[in-house]
């Protein structure tokens, strides 16, 4: 069943790799951004800023018969988890996105939070990639020169994604996004909201990344970020409906959250 998802922050890593999926998919995607790159990824592209009152009528009307908005926009030059600074607009926009769907009666919000919004208790994660610190067994998993699995040995531990733990201002701001999420599915805006908590994402999907060494245990590949985000703009909503918030992780060796969610199969 072909679906039309509105894409925001068009430019960005994990948006291009979700547009080009679900494109390959059939599915018809719109890309929205102050300036769109990766054109041939979307079924149409526009040029919206979602903090102008003259893009956002526009909008509007780019909203009519969408099945589905993920909201990916954010400035993460200023507001990032390593740089330790809280741009407001970054709410702003997502407060903006939001209500133009509600308006547009969009069945499906998809908003894309963070792994920091829950990691706060975990340093390896942090911008000093700090393992000494990280306390166990989160420490043994993480480290790639340990055998212990925490998904296997001690999968009770496995980090909820429903636990607000944020490790910076950027993970508060992202729980912040779940929170206005949340309240406008539970007061019936959506017939379907989900917040995903993204990982490790990278434009060549690779499972290492370069001074990075903790990054295997965090990595989402582009093959489950695509497949998870199409089983929820196909979701029958008379199943799934309501909020739902998870982990966007794969099931990696060392992986130290709980994936488990209703759009996916994952073991934990």
């Amino acid at each position: 069943m072909t679906k039309t998802i509105l894409i925001t922050g068009a430019s960005g890593t994990v948006a291009s790799a979700t547009a080009k999926f679900l494109k390959n998919q059939g599915h018809n995607v719109i890309g929205v951004s102050r300036s769109v790159k990766d054109k041939d990824h979307y079924t149409q592209t526009r040029q919206i800023d979602l903090l102008s009152s003259n893009d956002l009528d526009h909008l509007e009307e780019l909203l009519e018969g969408v099945d589905a908005v993920f909201h990916l926009a954010w400035n993460l030059e200023i507001e990032n988890f390593d740089t330790d600074e809280k741009w407001p607009e970054n709410i702003g926009m997502f407060k903006n996105i939001l209500e133009a769907s509600k308006t547009a009666e969009v069945p499906i919000f998809i908003n894309g939070s963070s792994i920091h919004a829950g990691t706060g208790s975990i340093p390896a994660y942090t911008v000093e990639a700090s393992l000494e610190d990280t306390p166990q067994p989160f420490k043994d998993s993480i480290d790639p020169d340990k055998d212990f699995d925490l998904r296997r040995e001690r999968p009770e531990k496995l980090l909820s994604p429903l636990v607000e733990d944020p490790d910076s201002i950027y993970g508060e701001s992202k729980i912040e996004t779940e929170k206005r999420l949340r309240n406008a599915t539970n007061s019936g805006s959506f017939e379907l909201g989900v917040s995903i908590r993204i990982g490790g994402v990278n434009a060549e999907d690779k499972e290492e990344l370069e001074g990075e060494p903790y990054y295997p245990s965090l990595r989402w590949s582009h093959k489950d970020l695509g497949r998870t985000v199409e089983n929820i703009v196909t979701a029958d909503l008379g199943e799934k409906n309501g909020y739902h918030q998870f982990y966007g992780v794969s099931d990696n060796e060392g992986r130290i959250f709980s994936i488990e969610n209703s759009f996916t199969t994952p073991k934990n």
